[in-house]
């Protein structure tokens, strides 16, 4: 299964060690960083067309200036089913906000919850679940 990663974290250094970390366990795995979820969504809307991407895995923040976590899954949950089928989004955060966890629950197009630090067995972890659902 071919894929890519996003990660989408307004901290520089978290980007940095989760494209390393991706990049260091499977060097064919293109990685793209945003530091808000605003650059993402637009990047979306002009990919619509594209027919053959990969399954692209989002690694998204919940706390973010410009637009945080929840508004980027709110605007991405508008997006069509067949656009919406491109992409997974696993949260990777260090919240441990009862409210934080609870909403996140509550949205159809978020995968799971990968809590801070992202290590390499976190990413194998993801990997292997991943190709397990085909």
């Amino acid at each position: 299964m071919e894929l890519s990663f996003i990660v989408i974290d307004d901290s520089e250094l978290d980007c940095f060690v989760a494209r390393k970390i991706i990049e260091l366990t499977d060097k064919s795995i293109p990685v793209k960083t945003y530091q808000n979820g605003r650059d993402v969504i637009n990047q979306i809307r002009a990919d619509f067309d594209k027919r053959d991407m990969p399954l692209s895995i989002i690694l998204l923040d919940l706390r973010m200036p410009v637009m945080n976590g929840f508004q980027f899954v709110d605007e991405f949950e508008k997006f069509p089913l067949d656009i919406k089928r491109k992409y997974q989004i696993h949260i990777l955060s260090s919240s441990k906000n009862t409210n934080d966890l609870y909403r996140i629950s509550t949205y159809d197009t978020v995968i799971s919850l990968i809590e801070k630090p992202f290590t390499r067995e976190k990413l194998m972890a993801l990997l292997t679940k991943i190709k397990t659902q085909g």
